[in-house]
């Protein structure tokens, strides 16, 4: 399905980076348990993707595949490995952008602690020249609260509503951390059936905003993604994201968006216990 957009191709790019989609299987479920929801909020948590949560399942996902085309051209390609109750298990990433090729690696070390790190390619191989470590920090109820970006003055906390979700993460200076500057930078909406219905993301530093809605149809399938996104306060632009081919279990398997002379495709390789 052709998408029709009044977007301008910069903004693409951004989309591209961004976007998210975040399917459902039809079940029986009426509304999500606390259970589910802190699953998926961990998920969400780790990768910042709500394509990457898939719940919830009668059936289990074991492995999930994610490969981006820009004209043709790949981009991007992600492997994430899933527990037996929904949880990711690993998570790594291989992307091409302007500054090279990246690989995004996510795990838990020795001491249990989640770490994300982020290495550049150089002459085919991992280096550590620029690298990125980002470290979570858990809760005595397992969720996580807390990341911090190694050698950076910033971290951010995560906030949950009363029903385990994911509803809002804040920037904070670790030399102020009580009473030293703060911002919200994403905030989750969640429909009746506890469906991530809308994402939020601000951030002070470059006065960007952008919002994500996510339509369903009554079979709670993801039939779409509205994005509306403010640079500067200047300039509202729309992009939309669909959703064709689905499997046994109704979850989707193609993704596009773009313009006719700058498309995205999204394909996924889905396994299941």
């Amino acid at each position: 399905m052709t998408a029709r957009f009044l977007i301008s191709r910069s903004f693409i790019a951004i989309v591209a980076f961004i976007l998210s989609p975040f399917s459902y299987a039809l079940t029986s479920y009426s509304s999500l348990t606390t259970e589910e929801n802190a699953i998926f909020s961990a998920n969400l948590v780790l990768t910042e993707n709500a394509s990457h949560s898939i719940f919830p399942p009668d059936y289990r996902v074991k492995k999930l595949e994610e490969v981006t085309h820009q004209n043709g051209e790949w981009v991007s390609t992600s492997w994430i490995d899933y527990d037996i109750s929904g949880n990711m298990a690993a998570f790594e990433r291989h992307e091409k952008n302007r500054r090279g090729e990246s690989v995004t690696k996510i795990y838990k070390n020795k001491e249990g602690h989640w770490i994300k790190c982020i290495k550049w390619l150089m002459d085919g191989k991992e280096s550590d020249v620029g690298k990125v470590i980002i470290r979570y920090l858990s809760d005595r109820q397992g969720r996580i609260v807390r990341s911090e970006l190694m050698n950076s003055e910033w971290i951010r906390e995560y906030v949950y509503n009363d029903n385990a979700q994911l509803s809002e993460v804040v920037e904070k200076q670790k030399a102020n951390y009580d009473s030293g500057k703060k911002y919200t930078v994403k905030k989750y909406y969640y429909n009746s059936k506890g469906f991530l219905a809308r994402r939020d993301f601000k951030t002070s530093r470059n006065n960007f905003v952008s919002t994500y809605y996510f339509d369903y149809n009554d079979k709670d399938m993801l039939q779409r993604i509205v994005g509306e996104a403010i640079a500067y306060s200047t300039q509202k632009r729309r992009a939309e994201k669909y959703y064709t081919y689905f499997d046994r279990n109704y979850n989707w398997l193609q993704a596009e968006w773009g313009t006719e002379d700058n498309k995205f495709i999204q394909n996924r390789t889905i396994v299941y216990y």
